[in-house]
This record gives structure tokens, sequence and C-alpha cells, in this order.
């Protein structure tokens, strides 16, 4: 299905049947729903007719359905996928014009002003990783002027809360130019999709919109892109990053990776590191505890006179830690408090304990400290040691700005290197580090990776299948419920065509197929 059918263009459709626009086709005694990728003159063939173009715009150009191409191989998925997560939930209809912003006054320069001079001349530059804290906002009111100039930018945050709040900063300066996209609602996505196709807008949304089409599309800002949210669990596992970057190989409009700690892929990619301020994330304060004698409980006594301290002001605090230890470090933390000011997050008490899950959710805090920093490194997983230092620093960027706000991290191994780095404030040469050792590890992202999970019928032929594939190392399979799990190492560009098409006979023989390209927990 991936080569698709030819159709012959009816001669009252010949205006509308373009690269891009949704189709109704006959297709096997039926009509279906197909997409147009490729437009000839010369096709002999006797060819059935398009029944029908539906929409009033093309949901995808030329240079995006490139990319739609390239994942649907990266991915190892149907290309008929990735042109559905390019196209809005209902049927396109045409956008009114944007909003005319005049130009404001000059504000104090940030490191995004380059690259905004350089869009506005329709220029590109290297990708760049902005190595601070996205949550100030103060890098809005730099795109505006690009805004001004009839061009568009999107910016990509992890989650619906996180469009919001950028939504309510962007909104004074850009008016009826900013397009929000959050949420589930079929409408309001397919409506926030027809206003990204007049050209001036700048759009906030979800990783959804990372494979939308927009109208005049100069910059991308892709905020803490190394955070699970950024990638799809189910298959196609796209990642945010990777279709931006190849997004803009494609199509050169520009790419900011934003956040205070940059992924290792990100930093092998080549971009051009650019540290904003002094500081990726705010004053962290060590707690040494090897001195502590044992049974000196979870938490120790300098963190709780300061609890008791922020408490007592009002303000909130997060003490962040294992799932197992959340009830504990709450019990713990009250009967040393003589009082119940704590609670297991979101209790509404001025002191909460939470996981990492609960990290996407807190900010404004008077102090927030990492009960268990020793603990967290011992995580099984070739990224461990990357994904503690991103958690720990979205721990210390919930505080709230000013004086007296600071964070405190509890170890037992003050010489870890991880421990320099929280002092430090600069991730670089801890994550360049990490990077040498994958290399040694010959783990990602000097490797390619591939999971195959198929579960409810395994086919027979599936070790010989994915042995015959070419120049890659497979292992496994490892047993699952109901099923089993395979890697595929190596460089696999020839393996993942190959890979797609054994994939699609396994699933038209009643197995479940899970493709994890590039897998996070390994």
């Amino acid at each position: 299905m991936d080569r698709g059918f030819w159709y012959r263009i009816p001669e009252h459709l010949a205006d509308d049947a373009r690269v891009g626009r949704i189709v109704r086709v006959p297709l096997s005694g039926r009509r279906v729903r197909g997409w147009i990728v490729e437009v000839a003159a010369d096709r002999q063939d006797k060819l059935k007719e398009i029944a029908a173009v539906s929409g009033d715009s093309s949901v995808f150009d030329p240079a995006l359905f490139r990319t739609l191409e390239w994942a649907a191989l990266h991915y190892v998925a149907p290309l008929s996928v990735l042109l559905g997560k390019a196209t809005p939930p209902n049927l396109p209809r045409l956008s009114e014009a944007a909003s005319v912003i005049r130009p404001g006054n000059r504000r104090g320069k940030h490191a995004i002003d380059d690259l905004v001079e350089t869009a506005i001349e329709g220029r590109r530059r290297p990708n760049q990783a902005l190595v601070g804290r996205w949550q100030r906002l103060d890098w809005l009111g730099a795109l505006r002027p690009l805004i001004t100039a009839g061009r568009s930018a999107l910016v990509i945050a992890a989650t619906a809360a996180e469009v919001g709040a950028i939504r309510s900063s962007a909104e004074a300066l850009l008016g009826g130019s900013l397009v929000d996209v959050a949420g589930e609602d079929d409408a309001a996505i397919t409506a926030g999709w027809e206003a990204a196709q007049a050209p001036g807008r700048l759009v906030v949304g979800t990783p959804r919109t990372a494979t939308w089409q927009i109208a005049g599309l100069s910059l991308v800002v892709v905020l803490e892109e190394g955070r699970r949210a950024m990638k799809e669990r189910q298959t196609p596992t796209l990642h945010v990053r990777d279709v931006v970057r190849r997004r803009s190989l494609v199509e050169g409009f520009g790419a900011i990776f934003y956040g205070p700690t940059p992924s290792v892929e990100v930093l092998a990619s080549g971009a051009e590191v650019v540290r904003v301020g002094n500081r990726a994330w705010p004053l962290v304060e060590i707690v040494d505890r090897s001195q502590e004698p044992p049974g000196s409980g979870l938490i120790s006594d300098s963190v709780i006179a300061a609890l008791r301290a922020v408490a007592s002001r009002g303000e909130r605090c997060f003490v962040f830690t294992f799932r197992k230890m959340v009830d504990q470090c709450v019990h713990e933390i009250n009967a040393r408090l003589g009082a119940p000011d704590a609670g297991p997050h979101p209790s509404g008490r001025a002191i909460t304990v939470g996981t990492e899950r609960d990290l996407a959710g807190i900010d404004g805090l008077g102090l927030t400290v990492a009960a268990n920093v020793d603990g967290l490194l011992l995580t099984q997983g070739y990224r461990s040691s990357e994904e503690v230092l991103r958690q720990l620093a979205r721990l210390a960027s919930a505080l709230a700005p000013g004086s007296g706000h600071r964070m405190m991290a509890q170890v037992l191994d003050v010489s870890l290197p991880i421990v320099e780095t929280l002092k430090r404030g600069d991730p670089i040469p801890y994550l360049e580090r990490v990077l040498i050792e994958r290399g040694r590890a010959e783990a990602p992202p000097s490797t390619e990776i591939i999971a195959v999970e198929i579960r409810d019928h395994v086919p027979d032929d599936v070790d010989t299948a994915l042995g015959g594939l070419q120049d890659c190392e497979v292992l496994g399979p490892l047993k699952l419920d109901n099923g089993m799990r395979w890697l595929i190492q190596g460089r696999l560009a020839k393996a993942r065509a190959e890979l797609r098409g054994l994939v699609g006979r396994w699933r038209e023989a009643g197995a479940t197929v899970r493709v994890d390209a590039d897998p996070i927990d390994l």
C-alpha cells in the first residue's frame, strides 16, 4: 500500500487535485479516503477516476511529504499512518488571514534574536541547543519581529498545561496571530490546524504539531526535547526531536532545542550550544549525608529545618523520591515537624511528596528537595545518568523566582560527577562525558536500536526472518506477557526497509506488533 495507486483526475477536479489534498477514491468496490502524493501528466494506463476532493486545502506539501516518507521508514510504520498524523481530525477549511502586528519596542537581546533575524532574511543556520530556563518566557518577545514580517514560528511544549502558560504570556504580544493547540477536542484541534495555514502566526502546541504543515514556517522551538512526553509510546514511536531535525534539513527552517539539559542526541548531531544566562537552573545546596549515623531516616535534619521554615512563610515545598518511598517520606516529615503539613502530591498541603510523573505539574515553589540522588543513579538503563540530571534540573527549575528559594539535594557520595554538575548549573561537560561513555558501550546515539514486540500470536518464522536482516545484530527473544521481544542493533537503514515488510506480514497473520524505534527504556 505504501506505493499507492494511480487515479485519473476528472476535468472538474483539475484545479483542486494537487499534492497534499485529501480525496475519496474507489478501491475494491468501495470508496475510501486517501491523499494525493504525486501528480503526473504522462500516465497512459486505463485508470479509475478520483471520486471527490475533500476539504479546502492541502494537509502537506512536497517538502513535508519527504519528511513523512522518511519517518515511515525510520519508525517502521505504514506511510498512511504518518500521513494521518499530518492531517487534522476533521476536514480542513480555509482559514482567515492573520492579524496585523505592529512592531513593538525592542527588548533586551536574547540568544534567540540572532536566529530570528536569520529566519526573517530567509537564511538557515545550524540547529541550536539553548541551555537555560525556558520557563521565564522572556524569549517570546524575540519571536514578535518574525511574526510581524509575515513569517510563522512553531513552539512545541510537552504538556497542555505548558502550552496554556505560554499562551497566557504570548497573547498580549501577538493577539489574533497566536494559535494554541492543546487538549483532545477534534474540533478545536482542527480549528488550530486551519488557523496555522495563514502565514504570520505563532503556533504553540503539544507534540502532535511536529508533523503539521504551517504556512510560512521559518523557525521551530522545541522545549525540553529529551522529556518522555516528546516521544510517542505506541507505533509509530515518533520523537519530536528527530522529526523537527529532519524537517529543518528538508524545508530549510531554523530549529532551536531549548531547555536546561539538551539530550546527548542533540549534542551528537552537531547542534550549536548557546548558554542562556549564567546557570541552566537555580542554585542547588548539596546535603552531604555520608557522616550521618545509621538509622538517621530518609530526610536530614537540615532539610527538615528548611521545610519547616519555608512552610511557615506560606510557601510550598516539594520532596522528590521513589514511588515506593512516598508514604514513608510523608510519615517521617509529619512526625518530625509535629504537624500534618506534608502529603502525597497533589494533596494541597504545604509540603507535598511526589515522583517523576509529578514533576511536570509543579512550579512556583519555595523549596524543592531531592531525597536520594545516589539511589536515582542506580536505576537500570543506558540513559539513566542523563535522565537523572534532566529530572533534577526540572526539580530545580520548579522554584519560584526570587531570593531565598533553593533546591536541596541529599547525597551519600559527594564525589559523584552529577554533584559538581548540580552545583555549577552547567550540564554540558557532564553530558559530553555521557556521550563518550555511550560510544564506548556501543549504545545510542553511537549505534541504532529498534525493539520489536510481538504478542497474541507469535509467527513461527520470526527468529529466522529477523536473523536475515542486513547489517545488524539481533538479540533475544525475551519473554513478555503473552509475547516476545527482540532488539535489533547496528546500522539499520537496510534493516528498517526489510522490517516494514515483515511487520506487515505478521500483522496480517493476526499478530499484535509494536515497533519501538530508538527505545528509551533499555
